[in-house]
């Protein structure tokens, strides 16, 4: 029984072998086809390897590689326009940014304004805190208020005193252009101009 099962087994393994000789493709073609296509140039190797080739593109296998391909690329693409997206978006914010900065201009570009001859012009008194321990000037020194405003003094000089926290000032405008500040606890007023205006 047992050789018969084997004798039964090897001939079904036979008829797959034969079968799949006969399914080859170089096997298939008519010898004048083979010839014409110049397919008795190839050597063994080569094929053999082009007998893999159209049993892969008739098992579907190649068409699956080349969908695999297809749908990589178009992910890639996506990817890049996505990302060409991102940068158009972030290049527009920037340029708002920008524009929205240079529009604002701080103190200095909101005190600017064109004057016709006889116009009056009044000025708001600022009054408010140095920032810190006030210990004097040298030269042309910025001061920071607590409100956020800088003033630079305009006539330089030297001033000199031990540290007083936080004094109160308040800002004037001065008749010839300009402004004067006024600190608690010093005698004089010392002359100022917004910081950058100069």
């Amino acid at each position: 029984m047992k050789s018969l099962i084997v004798g039964v087994l090897g001939w079904v393994v036979g008829l797959s072998a034969v079968g799949a000789a006969e399914n080859v493709f170089s096997k298939t073609v008519r010898p004048e086809d083979f010839s014409a296509a110049g397919l008795a140039k190839l050597s063994p190797d080569e094929l053999s390897k082009l007998d893999a080739l159209v049993t892969a593109f008739r098992s579907g296998a190649l068409e699956a590689a080349r969908s695999n391909a297809a749908a990589a690329e178009a992910k890639a693409a996506r990817a890049e326009s996505e990302m060409r997206a991102a940068q158009e978006v972030a290049a527009a914010q920037a340029q708002t940014i920008a524009k929205e900065k240079k529009a604002d201009g701080g103190l200095l570009a909101k005190a600017k304004v064109l004057l016709t001859p006889g116009t009056e012009v009044e000025y708001t008194t600022v009054e408010s805190r140095i920032a810190g321990d006030f210990k004097g000037w040298e030269g042309r020194a910025v001061l920071t208020l607590e409100n956020g405003q800088r003033w630079q003094i305009a006539n330089g000089g030297l001033y000199s005193t031990p540290p007083v926290p936080s004094p109160k000032v308040k800002i004037v405008p001065a008749s010839l252009g300009g402004f004067w500040m006024m600190i608690e606890g010093l005698s004089t007023r010392v002359r100022v101009v917004p910081f950058g205006s100069n």
